[in-house]
């Protein structure tokens, strides 16, 4: 997916500088409050990045590195990643956006360019697990529940 572009955004592999911008969401108690991270640990940032990194060696999937086209500043990390469900591996969409960029509209547009994606290339089903159902207002709410066929 790393070269991907929509209208607003483009998707590159991460790589550990990343971890730079990335603090500001492990700086948010509200961002990862249901990862198993403490706030502002740099070791966490490091070993989210280092995990994704590791996933496009393992099987090719990971969180790309998602920046806005016009400024190239990054607004979180967005990609399909291969998920264990039920015994077997599906794929999911995957995304952490920065608080700062949240109800902007990026997760939506990034998800569906993510949806597209596979249509085009992969014979598969595609999932989007959620942690809880979320409401409207919220970030992600409303938005993304669906179920690619």
């Amino acid at each position: 997916m790393a070269g991907l572009t929509t209208e607003r955004l483009v998707f590159r592999h991460p790589v550990i500088e990343d971890r730079s911008w990335w603090m500001e969401y492990l700086n948010s108690a509200e961002a990862i409050r249901f990862m198993p991270f403490t706030v502002g640990n740099e070791e966490n940032c490091v070993f989210f990045i280092q995990r994704s990194i590791d996933r496009i060696a393992r099987d090719g999937s990971c969180l790309n590195v998602v920046s806005e086209r016009a400024s190239n500043k990054p607004v979180g990390m967005i990609g399909l990643l291969t998920q264990e469900v039920d015994g077997v591996t599906e794929l999911e969409i995957g995304y952490h956006l920065l608080p700062s960029a949240w109800g902007k509209g990026f997760a939506t547009e990034a998800a569906m360019a993510c949806k597209a994606f596979v249509q085009r290339t992969w014979l598969c089903f595609l999932h989007h697990l959620i942690d809880r159902p979320r409401e409207p207002q919220e970030p992600g709410g409303g938005k993304t529940q669906w179920h690619a066929t």
